[in-house]
């Protein structure tokens, strides 16, 4: 069978579409094609072909017509799309060159989305979500199933859509590219990272805050953070490289460019707490951050906002703690409580990894997502 992920949202090696879906389905005998429009990208590595294009500053109909045209030369039995714009070039191209194709909408994001909003002036931002709704609606009327990574964003489709298949893929890790070491914790040092977007949104304030606080009181402390983060457009860059340049004296700082999977994973693993704190907004708190199941992978301890998805998909209190994101006490006596107890420092991180080996991991849910693929 020939399948193609089309996104107008993520990298070509992103890590759910190429490091898992369709290394799986390749590893399963089938030609994979990924198709992006956030980067230009062609090569061919077994049988996956990708065959992107940067598209940022195109229109949405050059986008459909230059997605049309790589599915035409790809011809394929199934498209996994990720957002509404991909779903809608695939429905194009079925009318017109492909009646029995199979559309599968894989959904990861809300829609309409807060961050899809901040370019409409705010007289006209309820117009913007009518928009949006109204294209995501369409999106999933051409769609012939959906592919959920978790379950509060999937409540909206299955009622409106209850008759059209569906399954729960969520982001459970392949743990052959976790580079997992066994922790050597010491109380003279401490090695933090943040990954990800760089922004209040995301936490970045309130884990500099605990850094910063921490460093303070003990300043005999060495704490060691890695920055494997970037800036999306609009950022106040200006106030977070103050922040950043305001660490105080015993905070060492490593700025890393943003990793692809295997290489992520290795440039945290030698993290010895993570922290996981970004705001608690209605979006962010019915969100599961996938970055958890990795953490847990790596074997470490997990210091989380309590965040409602969180509560319920992820049993963090055996290997950490949920915590409100800007109380920067409460953090810190967590964190505290790790560097005096050592004993439950190493439980915790034993946990993590056994959870991870036994239940957060992909190979679990794999033939689930190839069972689903395959039947349609």
């Amino acid at each position: 069978m020939k399948i193609t992920f089309l996104t107008s949202g993520h990298l070509p090696h992103d890590d759910r579409i190429y490091w898992h879906m369709a290394q799986t389905l390749s590893e399963s005998g089938h030609k994979i094609q990924i198709v992006s429009s956030k980067a230009e990208r062609n090569e061919e590595k077994g049988s996956i072909v990708i065959s992107s294009f940067n598209g940022d500053k195109l229109s949405g109909k050059a986008k459909i017509d230059a997605f049309i045209a790589r599915l035409e030369s790809f011809r394929p039995d199934r498209v996994i799309c990720s957002e509404p714009l991909p779903v809608m070039a695939a429905a194009r191209y079925r009318r017109k060159k492909a009646y029995n194709l199979k559309i599968l909408y894989d959904i990861t994001e809300w829609y309409p989305s807060a961050r899809f909003l901040k370019n409409y002036p705010r007289v006209i931002k309820w117009f913007g979500f009518l928009k949006l709704l109204l294209a995501n609606l369409a999106a999933c009327m051409q769609a012939d199933g959906f592919i959920f990574g978790e379950w509060y964003k999937s409540r909206l489709y299955r009622f409106f859509f209850p008759f059209k298949p569906n399954t729960f893929i969520t982001y459970y890790p392949d743990l052959k590219y976790i580079n997992h070491i066994e922790p050597s914790f010491t109380e003279k040092k401490l090695r933090l990272s943040y990954s990800g977007e760089i922004s209040a949104n995301k936490g970045f304030f309130n884990f500099m805050n605990v850094v910063n606080a921490l460093a303070d009181k003990q300043r005999d402390l060495s704490i060691e953070v890695k920055l494997i983060a970037w800036f999306e457009p609009g950022t106040d860059r200006e106030k977070i490289e103050k922040c950043i340049a305001s660490a105080a004296k015993n905070v060492f700082i490593i700025r890393m460019e943003k990793q692809e999977l295997p290489s992520f994973t290795t440039a945290i693993n030698d993290t010895d707490i993570f922290l996981e704190l970004r705001q608690k907004t209605f979006e962010n708190s019915y969100s599961l951050p996938i970055k958890l199941f990795y953490y847990a992978a790596l074997g470490r301890p997990v210091i989380v906002s309590d965040l409602r998805a969180v509560r319920r998909d992820v049993s963090i209190d055996e290997f950490g703690y949920r915590v409100r994101p800007d109380d920067t006490a409460q953090i810190l006596k967590i964190i505290e409580g790790y560097l005096a107890d050592e004993k439950l420092y190493m439980a915790h991180c034993n946990i993590a990894r056994k959870l991870s080996e036994q239940k957060y991991n992909w190979n679990i849910i794999a033939p689930e997502f190839l069972k689903f693929i395959e039947s349609l």
